[in-house]
């Protein structure tokens, strides 16, 4: 049938889908094989609606928006001449070019039989009138095939990426900072290795943020440094973490939960990486307010009346923490003085930080761990193995050199030990601060604020040394001692807080 009962010329519109931009049939050669058909049955042939590159299988992520909008205008109208689809024809190269989900396609053949609109199949040079009982068995049964290849091929895909992850095989595009390696004859991804243009990038990236500086200043610092992403744009906090969070930094490939060795090197340390992961994925870690915030005691201080956090103001010239309600505010500097210290003079934290037991205070509880298990367990035999060493005495002097030898050795290795130990059970806000054989003052000033805030936000806790709070003054008038106006949560931190002010009057 090529005119209506009017005579008029019939319209055809044309659906064109291309699930992989890299194979199958061109959207082109769909398009010029429709166009001859077309011709052939003297149809006028309309808009047509295109998909590149979407898959139309139950598997595909990504929405077709042509096909929704062919959807939406065949429902527009009474028939589909007067809808705004505007033609009696739908024409597909092939049937699976409209989908690969039978319930897809039934409700696509159940919605033309509602219009009147009947489906060319090019490649099958046949009309389809899905009134006809004989039609619509014939369209489901090639939805129904269709599936079923899409299902296989989805397993034999998704079958083969497994197996290659397991092998540490390189997947895809490289992130940035990292370019691929093809075979110069089969043109098959052999690896990945560092680009030299743009490696400094992620590197830079997982060091500022091992030493504790939020996603917010390093956007702020890359800016300021001129470096754009692949899109030629500067680094969002969005961005950065999610490049943080990519294993093939580190020389590791991760498929669907499963970390392999993979087989390029990676630019960044493993230690590094999973310091960063413990880092990132910490629930207590909120970049949002450290890369605005300027004081590292307002991440820890609390208002004696209402609970709520206090700020940083400026009053008669002076700086004070107020309440964000305006209940109660006090002089900055006496309170910082107090909880910090000044000049190398510690204050009830950083002696809190500074104390001989403070890795048994603070090691998280992740004993049950495995791997931390097995470090403990390594570490407890060292130990034991140098304590041995150091009672022996040698009998000649070649023993006693090769016993200082192996003492040496031996005391290094427990202290690697402690270090790995540390790292997998010390919260990872407080590792920059708290370093073995470094005074807490040096290490306190050298680090970022994003660290400091961060110590402040773990230790000022009930679990710890306590929670200040910022109480009203007792009396009016000047010269009111500080430490009548905090209250901590712990009388041990209170009577650290008494007997400091103790010594500073002193």
């Amino acid at each position: 049938m090529r005119h209506d009962l009017n005579g008029a010329r019939l319209v055809a519109r044309e659906y064109r889908r291309l699930s992989d931009a890299k194979g199958g049939t061109s959207l082109q050669r769909q398009g010029l094989n429709n166009g001859q058909a077309a011709a052939e049955n003297d149809w006028d042939l309309g808009e047509p609606y295109i998909d590149d590159g979407l898959s139309a299988s139950r598997f595909a992520r990504k929405r077709r928006d042509d096909f929704e909008q062919l959807v939406a205008d065949l429902q527009s109208g009474p028939t589909g001449r007067d809808s705004r689809f505007g033609a009696e024809i739908l024409v597909l190269w092939e049937s699976s070019r409209g989908s690969r989900r039978v319930g897809e396609w039934v409700s696509l053949i159940e919605l033309l039989e509602d219009k009147g609109v009947r489906i060319w199949v090019t490649t099958h040079e046949r009309m389809y009138d899905p009134r006809n009982g004989r039609d619509r068995k014939s369209l489901l049964e090639d939805a129904v095939d269709s599936e079923y290849e899409s299902y296989k091929t989805h397993k034999r895909v998704t079958g083969t990426a497994a197996v290659e992850a397991s092998k540490g095989r390189p997947h895809g595009w490289p992130p940035d900072g990292l370019m691929a390696v093809y075979d110069e004859k089969t043109g098959r991804l052999l690896t990945w290795v560092e680009n030299p243009e743009r490696s400094q990038i992620p590197k830079q990236l997982f060091e500022l943020l091992e030493a504790g500086h939020s996603l917010l200043s390093i956007a702020g610092r890359f800016r300021r440094a001129g470096y754009l992403n692949l899109s030629g744009k500067p680094f969002s906090r969005e961005h950065l973490r999610d490049m943080a969070l990519r294993h093939a930094y580190a020389g590791l490939r991760y498929h669907r939960g499963t970390v392999y060795d993979g087989v390029w090197d990676g630019i960044v340390s493993t230690k590094r990486f999973w310091a960063v992961q413990k880092i990132l994925n910490n629930p207590a870690r909120k970049t949002t307010r450290d890369g605005r915030a300027k004081h590292e005691l307002t991440a820890g201080l609390k208002c004696g009346r209402c609970g709520g956090p206090m700020a940083v103001n400026t009053k008669l010239g002076q700086l004070v923490y107020r309440c964000q309600k305006g209940c109660v505010h006090i002089q900055k500097a006496p309170v910082d003085d107090l909880i910090i210290g000044r000049h190398r003079d510690l204050g009830v934290l950083l002696e809190y930080l500074a104390r001989d037991d403070i890795y048994e205070i603070l090691r998280a509880p992740a004993s049950g761990d495995a791997a931390v298990q097995a470090v403990q367990a390594c570490l407890a035999k060292a130990r034991a193995e140098r304590d041995e060493m150091r009672d022996h005495k040698g009998a000649t002097l070649a023993e006693v050199l090769v016993l200082a030898n192996s003492l040496q050795a031996k005391e290094a290795e427990v202290a690697e030990l402690e270090a790995r130990e540390r790292e997998m059970t010390l919260p990872a806000s407080v590792l920059s601060i708290v370093k073995p054989g470094v005074d807490v003052w040096a290490s306190w000033t050298r680090a970022p604020l994003a660290a400091r805030r961060s110590t402040v936000r773990l230790i000022m806790t009930p679990r710890y040394l306590g929670t200040p709070y910022i109480l009203p003054s007792p009396r009016m008038g000047p010269n009111q001692p500080v430490v009548e106006r905090i209250s901590w949560t712990k009388p041990a931190a209170l009577a650290a807080l008494e007997a400091a002010a103790s010594s500073r009057d002193a």
